[in-house]
């Protein structure tokens, strides 16, 4: 069945040498028609030389878009414009993917036309890798009937080697056109993807979540390397409340410019942060 099948992978980048194991995981199945690598201007001689080889293989397309520190969201929208196939797989540059995995994301967004599947499960190479225990926050959406309420809570910590993939989606690419890709106002790591899922929720996309892969575990000096190492739990923090900030806005739609994005129906949206995220910013309507 899947091998009839054309899905373009999307991996945003910048100076992250294990970009090469990850895409040689994605360009090894057999229905990844092409590989499109964001670069964000990349520099370190390691990575530079794993994008050259690369660059060698017929299914993997670089584009470079070279500019000081990492916008990820950019990077993506960037990939999202140059895609062409109608299933679409975003990735990190540190994931190693499997068959099992994209099979089985895959056949989620086969079964609806509406409907975005994340990875459900993310397998630290390193069992004692600190991305296991930063404080996670997950949402919650509840629509009334004049009120729609954006939760932030507390995601509860496991005691197994896994974490959940957010970011790690499958998708139609008319789903990311419709919800104007990613928002671009994000600085330093975290979050755009978190609020790519809200955003569908109220558009009115099922979200949901299946498959494992594995994360290639590093130090979390990594994360913002471009943002002068600042820890990744205060421009995680930070993001988030400028995506709910955004939505009590109004704004539903990223910052992916077309012709044919639909505005979606305006919406009353109430806003809930946890106390660890209340005491640090505040109310934030």
């Amino acid at each position: 069945m899947y091998h009839s099948l054309s899905i373009e992978a999307i991996v945003p980048v910048k100076d992250r040498v294990e970009v090469i194991e990850s895409v040689r995981s994605l360009t090894s199945i057999d229905w990844v028609k092409r590989v499109i690598i964001c670069d964000g201007g990349s520099t370190d001689s390691q990575c530079l030389e794993a994008l050259n080889q690369l660059q060698q293989q017929p299914n993997v397309e670089i584009l470079r878009f070279s500019e000081p520190g990492f916008n990820k969201s950019r990077l993506l929208n960037q990939g999202i414009r140059q895609a062409t196939s109608d299933l679409l797989l975003i990735s990190d540059a540190d994931i190693l993917w499997n068959e099992a995995a994209l099979a089985v994301v895959t056949a989620r967004v086969l079964s609806d036309t509406n409907i975005i599947c994340s990875i459900q499960e993310v397998e630290e190479s390193q069992p004692d890798s600190i991305a296991l225990k930063r404080d996670r926050y997950t949402y919650h959406c509840t629509r009334e009937p004049d009120v729609t309420i954006v939760e932030i809570l507390p995601w509860p910590k496991s005691r197994d080697y896994s974490r959940p993939g957010c970011g790690l989606i499958c998708t139609r690419r008319t789903t990311l056109i419709a919800l104007g890709g990613y928002k671009e106002l994000f600085t330093g790591w975290g979050w755009e993807d978190q609020d790519l899922l809200i955003r569908a929720n109220l558009c009115g996309f099922a979200v949901v979540a299946d498959g494992k892969v594995i994360h290639l575990s590093h130090p979390d000096k990594v994360r913002n390397q471009h943002y002068s190492h600042t820890q990744p739990g205060e421009t995680r923090d930070r993001n988030i409340i400028l995506s709910l900030q955004s939505l009590a806005e109004g704004i539903l739609v990223g910052d992916l410019l077309t012709e044919t994005i639909p505005q979606p129906q305006p919406q009353k949206i109430q806003l809930g942060l946890p106390d660890s995220l209340n005491q640090k910013f505040g109310r934030v309507n």
